[in-house]
C-alpha cells in the first residue's frame, strides 16, 4: 500500500508534565488535565475544585503563527460583532498576550500553546438525543450568525490553513483512492472527486466565499445541559478558513444520529435555520446536495484509509454514517433533494436557467393531473401547456430549462423579474406591507409621481388590485355621477371579468343569442382602415364614430343613456386595428354630449408600450376628452395593483353622493406602490419611451421585409412594442387565414417562440420593453422558418 504524507495526523511529541509546567507559569493555573480530541494538535482540560478553568492547546509543529493568530482574531472579531454568540474566547498569559512559542523537552520541535476558555454544556456527539429537527435548525441558525459576524473579518492568513477536511482541497484526497477496497464504494468516491474537479469546486466558487468556521459538526457543537436543542458553544476554530458559506451547513448536516435514515433531514433543518439569520440564494441552495455529497466523500474516504493505516487510532479512523449516508444520498438523487430543499427553503420549483446546471426529469404529466385535481378544467395557453418555472427580461423557462421567446404576454412589461422591481418589493415587504388607512410615505409618493405630467384634471389616484377592478370602479363612479347605466364599447372589446365589466367586454358574451346580450350596453364597429367596411375611405373617422349615434340611439330605445364609453386605445382585443384619425375624439365628444363619461382603459396600451408614456396620446386622442384611466397588469410588472386616474373634483363629487366611503384592503398597499414605484424608475433608468420606438419601429420593418417573401402576410400595424400581423389567403381580398394562423402559432412553439392570437388570422404581438434586436431577429427567423413549414 502506498503511503500519503498528508494522512499523517502528525501530533506533537510532548510531555504532559512539561505541558503543566508551562500552563502553571504562563498562566498561573493548575489543576487536573483530561485529554481531548483533536485532530492535529493535542488538548487538555484543566479543572480544579471550584470546576474547569481552561482548554490548553498545543499545535502542531507545521501550524504557521499566522493560522493561530487567525483563530485568535476571528473569534476576537465575531465577539465584537455579535456579543451574544457562544464562542470561546482565549484567555491570555500573565504577559497578555494570546499564545506563545515554547519548545518541546522531548523532541525538540517548537510549537505554540494557547489557553481557550472553558464553555459550559455537552457534546452533541455525547447526547443522543440531540439529533433532532429542532437542534439541527438552531445550530444552523447560530451558523448563520456566525457567518454573518465574520462576512466582514479580513486575515492574510484566511488561505492558508490547510487540512484534509477542507473540501476545497478534496483533490489533494485522490492519492489515496487506489489504497481503498475496489468496489462500488471507491467506484462513487472516484466519480465525485472527479466532479469536483470539472464542476463543482468552480461552483462552490461562484457562491458567497469568506472565512468561515466550517467546523460545526457533533464534537464540535455544545448543547445545554437544561434543554438538548439549544446550541450552549461552538468550539474549535482550527479549521476555519476562506471557503463558500455552503461549507458551514453542509458540516454540520453530516453529523448524523446512528438511527438516521433521511440523508438530508439534518440539512433541510440546519439549512432552514441557517437561512433565518444569513439568507441563502437560489444558487447556493442548488449546490447543496453536490455540496454535501462532496463533504461526505472527503470524511469517508479519510476515514476508510486511515482505518486501513492508522487501525489504532480508533478515535479518528470511525467512519461515523459518512459511507452509509452517502450512498443514500445518492440513492436519493440531485431532484428530489433540490425539490426538497426548495420547497423547504420557499423557493420556486427548480428551472436550470444555468446551463452549467443540472436538468432534472420532465413531470408534465403529473403536474397536469395535479393541477385538474386542485384547480379544475381550467384554460390554458396552448393545446399541451408549458409548465414555465422561471423567467428572465423576455424569456421564459421551462421546468427541462428549454427557453421560450415570449411574445404573448402583456404583464411583465419591464421583462420578466426585473432585478430593480424585485429589489423594490423585497424591501419594502421587509419593512411593510399594508393598507392605505394608514399614513405610508410610499403611497403619497407614487401617486403624486404617477400623475406628474398629467393634465391638471387627470390629478388624483385610486388603488385597487387589477385592471378588472380599476374599470368596474370607474363605471361606477360614471355611473353614479352621470344618473345613467347604459354603456358604450367597441365590438370584441375585453375590459374585465367582474360582472359589471364582462357586460362592457363583447369578447366574453358576443357569440351568445341576442337575447342573452346585456341589454344596457350598446357596441360599436371596430374601425379598421385594413380590413373594415370603410377601408380605404377617407371619411373612415367620421363614418366610424358616426356608428356612436346609431348605438346612442339603440340605447335610448331600450330606455338608457350612455354612462360612459370605455375603450383600449391600444385596440389589443381587436387584433391591433389603426383606428383612422380623429376616430377617438368624435366617439368621445358624441359621449359626453350623451352625459357619459370616457374611460381610458391603459391596462395594456400604457407605461411605454405604445412608445408614449400613456396609450390614448400615441392615438391622437386629447387628453381633455379622458375622463378616467385605468390601469392594471404592467402598472406594477405583474404585482397585483391596480390604478384609477381620475380628477379630484370627479373624486369629491362621488364620495359625497352615494359612497361615503371608499376603500380596498390590499389596493394600494405599500409593497404594491413600491413595485410600482420602481416600474417608473426602470422606465427612466433605461430610457424605455424611446426603445419602445426604436425597437418596435426595427420590428415592424423586418416583418414587412418578410412580408415581402411570404405572401400569407397581409398587414404589419401597431405602435411602440405592440405589433399586429394579420395573415391572409389573398391579399386582394384579405380574406382572413384563419387556419394557417392557427398552423404558425403551432410551428413557432415548436421552435421556442411564444405568440397569441387576437382576432381570427391576426396574431397578437405584444414583446415587453426588455427586448432589443436580438430577440426580433431571433423571432424573426422562427417566423420565416414557421411559414416556409406550412406552404
Amino acid at each position: 500500500m502506498s503511503k500519503n504524507p498528508p494522512i499523517d495526523r502528525n501530533l506533537p511529541k510532548i510531555e504532559l508534565n512539561q505541558v503543566k509546567d508551562l500552563v502553571k507559569d504562563l498562566y498561573g493555573l493548575d489543576g487536573d488535565y483530561r485529554a481531548l480530541n483533536s485532530e492535529r494538535d493535542l488538548t487538555w482540560l484543566i479543572s480544579n475544585e471550584s470546576g474547569p478553568l481552561g482548554v490548553v492547546k498545543i499545535s502542531n509543529a507545521l501550524e504557521p503563527e499566522g493560522v493561530v493568530d487567525l483563530q485568535v482574531k476571528a473569534v476576537e472579531h465575531i465577539l465584537e460583532q455579535d456579543p451574544e454568540l457562544k464562542v470561546p474566547p482565549i484567555i491570555p498569559t500573565k504577559n497578555g498576550k494570546p499564545y506563545e512559542w515554547v519548545t518541546s523537552y522531548f523532541s525538540g520541535a517548537r510549537h505554540m500553546i494557547r489557553m481557550i476558555s472553558f464553555m459550559e454544556g455537552r457534546t452533541v456527539e455525547d447526547t443522543p438525543e440531540a439529533y433532532c429537527d429542532e437542534y439541527y435548525f438552531n445550530v444552523g441558525t447560530m451558523l448563520g450568525r456566525v457567518d454573518n459576524a465574520l462576512q466582514s473579518f479580513f486575515h492574510p492568513y484566511a488561505g492558508s490553513n490547510e487540512h484534509l477536511w477542507d473540501i476545497g482541497r478534496c483533490l489533494q484526497l485522490r492519492a489515496m483512492l487506489p489504497d481503498l477496497p475496489a468496489g462500488e464504494l471507491r467506484d462513487l468516491l472516484t466519480s465525485i472527486i472527479d466532479e469536483a474537479e470539472q464542476s463543482t469546486l468552480g461552483r462552490l466558487k461562484k457562491t458567497r466565499c469568506q472565512i468561515v468556521h466550517q467546523d460545526g459538526h457533533d464534537g464540535n457543537v455544545m448543547v445545554r445541559h437544561d434543554d438538548h436543542t439549544r446550541v450552549a458553544a461552538l468550539l474549535d476554530f482550527g479549521d476555519m478558513g476562506h471557503n463558500s458559506i455552503l461549507t458551514e451547513i453542509v458540516v454540520a448536516a453530516e453529523a448524523y444520529g446512528d438511527d438516521e435514515q433521511d440523508p438530508i433531514r439534518p440539512l433541510i433543518k440546519v439549512a432552514q435555520g441557517y437561512d433565518t439569520t444569513n439568507p441563502l440564494t437560489e444558487q447556493e441552495v442548488d449546490l447543496l446536495f453536490d455540496t454535501l455529497r462532496l463533504r461526505l466523500a472527503v470524511a469517508s474516504i479519510i476515514c476508510n484509509y486511515r482505518a486501513l493505516h492508522d487501525a489504532e487510532d480508533e478515535m479518528h479512523v470511525a467512519d461515523r454514517n459518512y459511507s452509509r449516508m452517502l450512498l443514500k444520498l445518492v440513492e436519493m438523487g440531485r431532484e428530489t433533494v433540490t425539490r426538497r430543499l426548495r420547497e423547504a427553503l420557499r423557493f420556486p420549483v427548480y428551472s436550470p436557467i444555468d446551463t452549467d446546471g443540472p436538468v432534472f426529469a420532465d413531470h408534465q404529466d403529473e403536474l397536469e393531473e395535479r393541477r385538474e385535481k386542485y384547480l379544475g378544467k381550467i384554460w390554458h395557453f396552448y393545446d399541451r401547456p408549458l409548465n414555465i418555472t422561471r423567467a428572465q427580461g423576455g424569456w421564459m423557462y421551462t421546468a427541462d430549462g428549454t427557453a421560450y421567446l415570449d411574445a404573448y404576454n402583456n404583464v411583465p412589461q419591464m421583462g420578466h423579474s426585473h432585478p430593480h422591481i424585485v429589489k423594490a418589493i423585497a424591501r419594502q415587504a421587509k419593512a411593510l406591507n399594508t393598507n392605505t388607512r394608514y399614513m405610508c410615505d410610499i403611497v403619497a409618493d407614487y401617486a403624486e409621481r404617477l400623475t406628474k405630467d398629467l393634465p391638471d384634471h387627470l390629478d388624483t389616484c385610486i388603488f385597487v388590485n387589477s385592471g378588472s377592478e380599476a374599470n368596474d370602479l370607474a363605471v361606477q363612479i360614471a355611473q353614479s355621477l352621470s344618473g345613467n347605466q347604459g354603456g358604450l364599447v367597441i365590438e370584441n372589446a375585453y375590459h374585465g371579468c367582474t360582472e359589471l365589466t364582462t357586460r362592457y367586454s363583447p369578447e366574453s358574451w358576443q357569440h351568445l343569442p341576442a337575447e342573452q346580450h346585456p341589454e344596457q350596453i350598446e357596441r360599436l364597429i371596430e374601425p379598421d382602415t385594413y380590413n373594415g367596411p370603410y377601408a380605404g375611405d377617407p371619411e373612415a373617422a367620421a363614418k366610424y364614430a358616426a356608428d356612436a349615434d346609431r348605438a346612442i340611439a339603440a340605447l335610448a330605445e331600450r330606455g338608457y343613456k350612455p354612462a360612459s364609453f370605455m375603450v383600449d386605445t391600444a385596440m389589443c382585443a381587436h387584433g391591433l386595428i389603426t383606428p383612422p384619425g380623429e376616430y377617438f375624439n368624435l366617439v368621445a365628444e358624441k359621449t359626453r354630449t350623451a352625459g357619459g363619461f370616457v374611460i381610458a382603459d391603459e391596462v395594456q396600451p400604457g407605461l411605454g408600450r405604445m412608445g408614449t408614456f400613456w396609450g390614448f396620446m400615441a392615438t391622437g386622442m386629447k387628453a381633455e376628452n379622458v375622463d378616467f384611466i385605468t390601469m392594471g397588469k404592467p402598472v406594477a410588472n405583474g404585482h397585483p395593483l391596480g390604478v384609477i386616474i381620475l380628477s379630484s373634483k370627479i373624486m369629491k363629487d362621488f364620495l359625497g353622493g352615494t359612497y361615503p366611503l371608499l376603500f380596498s384592503t390590499f389596493g394600494g398597499n405599500t409593497v404594491a406602490c413600491a413595485a410600482g414605484m420602481a416600474v417608473l424608475d426602470v422606465i427612466e433608468r433605461e430610457n424605455l419611451l424611446q426603445k419602445s420606438n426604436e425597437i418596435g419601429d426595427y420590428f415592424r420593418a423586418e416583418l414587412r421585409r418578410l412580408a415581402g417573401h411570404h405572401p400569407l402576410i397581409g398587414d404589419v400595424r401597431g405602435r411602440g412594442m405592440l405589433v399586429g400581423l394579420e395573415f391572409v389567403t389573398d391579399r386582394g381580398a384579405r380574406t382572413p387565414a384563419v387556419e394557417e394562423t392557427e398552423q404558425v402559432i403551432r410551428e413557432m412553439l415548436n421552435r421556442r417562440v411564444m405568440i397569441g392570437k387576437g382576432a381570427p388570422g391576426i396574431l397578437k404581438l405584444r414583446p415587453s420593453l426588455a427586448w432589443d434586436k436580438e430577440e426580433v431577429d431571433f423571432f424573426i427567423r422562427v417566423l420565416d422558418e414557421s411559414l416556409t413549414a406550412i406552404r
